[in-house]
């Protein structure tokens, strides 16, 4: 069954999607595409949608919806697409599993058409009750205990990112951010509301040394979003970058 959180998540991408403006038919690739939940959202809305994962977890609905548009990939392999095939790419809480982000990161910018975009969901380990958590047990809210070391599971979050560390991958692959937002909270995130004055302080004075001046307008921008209630509050962190 699909947890209310992947609902949310799923809500808030088809959501950003639609937002982008595309006309009917638009070629969106969700990788990986899990069961299925967000093709048949995305199709139901009139995008031509194809699916990529390592497990062929997709259930009869949804493999009905893609008319054999679904492909089992590794998502740091070259995928087989050609080149820009896509209007979009849709990668919902995949990418902090991946061995290599920037390889398909990379991919992705290969299949996007110029202009086209990438939307990535992934946690938010900045968020100031995962920052709580991690100066008092070292570990992120998403991941509150060691990882189960029995075997290498691909559903392990091995790749836990900053925004800031996600922003770069991006803009040192051919994309440019053109929004940060957030896919849901819980209430109890604002019990750490207090906070946030701190929080804004320590950013500013930890970026104050940058002498580059293009770069210190980045920090600029990089700071406003650290200080926006989608980073502080936000348990999932929402991406649009778009290919140049």
């Amino acid at each position: 069954m699909t947890s209310p959180a992947c609902v949310k998540i799923h809500r808030s991408l088809a959501a950003a999607v639609r937002a982008l403006g595309l006309p009917a038919g638009a070629r969106v690739l969700d990788a990986p595409c899990g069961e299925g939940e967000l093709c048949l959202t995305l199709a139901h809305h009139g995008f031509e949608v194809s699916g990529a994962d390592i497990l062929p977890l997709l259930e009869p609905s949804a493999a009905q919806a893609l008319e054999g548009r679904f492909r089992i990939a590794d998502l740091t392999q070259p995928l087989p697409w050609p080149d820009a095939s896509f209007d979009v790419v849709v990668c919902a809480e995949g990418i902090e599993h991946l061995e290599n982000p920037f390889a398909f990161i990379r991919e992705a910018h290969r299949l996007c058409r110029s202009g086209g975009y990438l939307v990535v969901t992934t946690p938010n380990v900045l968020s100031l009750r995962s920052r709580v958590r991690y100066l008092g047990s070292g570990f992120f809210t998403q991941d509150p205990r060691p990882l189960n070391e029995s075997e290498r599971h691909p559903l392990h979050h091995i790749g836990l990112r900053t925004f800031w560390e996600w922003r770069y991958i991006l803009h040192t692959s051919g994309f440019q951010l053109a929004e940060v937002s957030h896919t849901h909270m819980k209430p109890i995130g604002f019990a750490y509301a207090l906070l946030a004055p701190w929080t804004w302080l320590y950013t500013r004075l930890a970026l104050r040394r940058e002498k580059d001046p293009a770069q210190r307008e980045r920090n600029r921008e990089i700071r406003q979003a650290l200080g926006s209630r989608s980073l502080l509050f936000g348990d999932n962190i929402l991406l649009v970058a778009r290919r140049s």
